[in-house]
């Protein structure tokens, strides 16, 4: 199947479509194109700091209408892991936001507001209120033997001034510190592909994930078995295809040139 019989587009968010607070050109000609063509786009993000809620406005802000059912987040595919992997009654102890806590107090978990006992699971998501004291916890909860899960691994956050420290460059941290890594469950996993497919009834062949890292975004998407397109617009460069050894299906500058692309039915 060609790029251009691609019906559902799955979308990274920052990088890809937009760099912090500047949408990147082509994005919403982009968004309109899939529409006219009767396809479907779901923006799909590793970034398990901030609720849907927050991207509907960060959205609304480019001029573009999003609903709730528009976004499948890391903190998403977590809470499934997670209310699938433990009894309803554990007490997870989270290294995230606020909006991470209350989204998983909002699915029914556990969360301790402190250090406590009785905390068997310890969360780690891209915390924007990283404090010291949180790291002291979580290395006295592994160093217990509490059972670790990471909501993705990205290692850096692209931002208008360079990169920033993501949840994977905390992983590295408290390896050093503790000799454990965690079940991480984001991108490059395949669960989020596999469950926005499964959310819009479209099967591999007529999906494509775009995004800006290999070794999450590309990753994901060869894992879950559909097409990727890699663009430069973002984190990743042309040596992070060997550096990782990962082959997106295609490689692109820019969202602009996707849908240039698109639109003149190529490539085959």
């Amino acid at each position: 199947m060609s790029l251009a019989e691609k019906r559902l587009f799955l979308l990274d968010m920052d990088g890809t479509i937009y760099l912090s607070e500047t949408l990147f050109d082509g994005t919403l000609e982009f968004l309109r194109y899939v529409r006219a063509i009767g396809g479907r786009y779901l923006f799909l993000t590793n970034n398990s700091s901030r609720g849907t809620d927050a991207y509907i406005a960060k959205m609304a802000r480019f001029g573009i209408e999003a609903f709730p059912d528009d976004f499948l987040t890391s903190a998403d595919a977590t809470i499934r892991y997670l209310r699938g992997r433990y009894l309803p009654e554990t007490v997870y102890y989270v290294c995230g936001t606020e909006s991470l806590k209350n989204q998983l107090r909002l699915a029914g978990l556990r969360v301790a507001e402190t250090l406590r006992d009785d905390c068997a699971v310890v969360l780690l998501g891209y915390d924007t209120e990283l404090t010291y004291e949180k790291l002291e916890n979580c290395c006295i909860l592994l160093n217990r033997g509490a059972d670790y899960v990471a909501t993705h691994p990205d290692l850096v956050c692209p931002t208008w001034y360079g990169s920033a420290p993501d949840c994977g460059s905390v992983i590295e941290m408290l390896h050093t510190a503790t000799g454990r890594r965690p079940k991480v469950i984001g991108k490059p996993q395949p669960e989020m592909a596999l469950l926005a497919m499964e959310q819009t009834d479209f099967s591999p062949r007529e999906t494509c994930l775009i995004g800006d890292r290999v070794y999450t975004d590309i990753a994901c998407g060869v894992n879950a078995g559909i097409d990727t397109i890699f663009v430069l617009s973002g984190e990743g460069v042309m040596a992070d295809i060997e550096k990782y050894g990962v082959q997106p299906t295609y490689c692109m500058q820019n969202i602009r040139e996707v849908l240039n692309t698109l639109e003149k039915g190529e490539p085959k």
